[in-house]
């Protein structure tokens, strides 16, 4: 199997993580209360994205007979526990770790997935690139916050 990236796979990989990018710089460089409507906004986002990569990590095990359903049942629950987590602790900060944290396993367990046919092939060359870049949003949020 391939782990070239199709063309769908950049755009619909990369395009949802610009806007955890753009509130990250957001949070530097917009003026009065704008930051922490971003810092929302990301909390939001972030979870969502998560949240579906938990649907796309189960909806590959249903599709793909070869794939390891516990494998797949398991990383589905613990993103999809992390994305829920995030948008009820009370706290922004502690929201925004647990998000870079679920971010940071998607990057390892999807690109180990793709690797051992747990998820598509390409997510070995994808994920780890993909979503650290959202990581990297999340974190700038994150070190806006504790400043």
């Amino acid at each position: 199997m391939s782990t070239r990236i199709p063309l769908d796979g950049k755009i619909l990989g990369f395009g949802p993580m610009l806007p955890l990018v753009a509130a990250g710089i957001g949070v530097w460089t917009l003026p009065g209360t704008w930051p922490l409507i971003a810092i929302q906004c990301a909390v939001v986002w972030g979870a969502l994205i998560l949240a579906f990569v938990a649907g796309v990590r189960r909806g590959y095990g249903f599709g793909d007979p070869a794939a390891s359903k516990p494998v797949e049942i398991a990383a589905a629950m613990a993103y999809f526990s992390i994305a829920g987590l995030s948008l009820i602790v009370p706290r922004a900060s502690i929201a925004l770790a647990l998000l870079a944290a679920g971010y940071a396993f998607v990057a390892l367990l999807d690109r180990r997935a793709g690797r051992r046919g747990n998820a598509p092939a390409y997510f070995a060359t994808l994920r780890g690139p993909q979503f650290l870049l959202g990581c990297a949003g999340l974190a700038a949020c994150w070190a806006w916050l504790m400043h």
